[in-house]
Parts: C-alpha cells; sequence; structure tokens
C-alpha cells in the first residue's frame, strides 16, 4: 500500500513540476512578447502572444496549485482559461 502511494505521489509531483515549467515559459513569452516555441505557421502578433501567455501562465498556475493537493488553485486554473477563451474569440474576429 505504501509503495502505491509513493507511486501516485511521485506522479503528482510530476505533473506540478510540468505544469510549473510550462507556466514559466508562458510567463517569459509574457515580457519578451515572443514564442519561445515558434510553429513555422504562426503569424500572430506580440499583443496577441502576450495576452495568451499571460492567460495560459494563470491557468498553469492554478494546475500546479491543484497537484499540489491546494484545491483553492482552481480558482487560477478556471480564471486563466475563461480568459484565454476570451482573447482567442477576440483574435478569432480580427
Amino acid at each position: 500500500m505504501d509503495d502505491l502511494l509513493t507511486s501516485l505521489l511521485r506522479v503528482w509531483i510530476a505533473i506540478a513540476a510540468f505544469a510549473g515549467l510550462l507556466g514559466l515559459i508562458n510567463f517569459v513569452q509574457v515580457f519578451t512578447g515572443r514564442q519561445l516555441v515558434r510553429p513555422s505557421a504562426s503569424r500572430r502578433s506580440e499583443l496577441e502572444i502576450r495576452q495568451q501567455s499571460a492567460a495560459a501562465a494563470l491557468a498553469m498556475l492554478g494546475v500546479f496549485l491543484v497537484s499540489l493537493r491546494m484545491f483553492w488553485g482552481l480558482l487560477f486554473m478556471l480564471t486563466g482559461y475563461g480568459a484565454l477563451l476570451i482573447v482567442r474569440k477576440r483574435t478569432a474576429r480580427r
């Protein structure tokens, strides 16, 4: 039983680390206005990259907190996801 709990704890820590890394990448993109990993077909403006990265960073912060069993991180996750939907909808209209 202890081995199972240890394995599950390792999985949750790995999820938290991955979410933290993605959030950090998005946080850097907010300040630079450039994509660190850029698809060749991407033609987003600097403002669009900053807006979408800020929303994604907030969502990843929420995932990080939830994976560390801080369930109030759901507020960050849902707020960031909602902001990302709004920003992308606004971008699609242009």
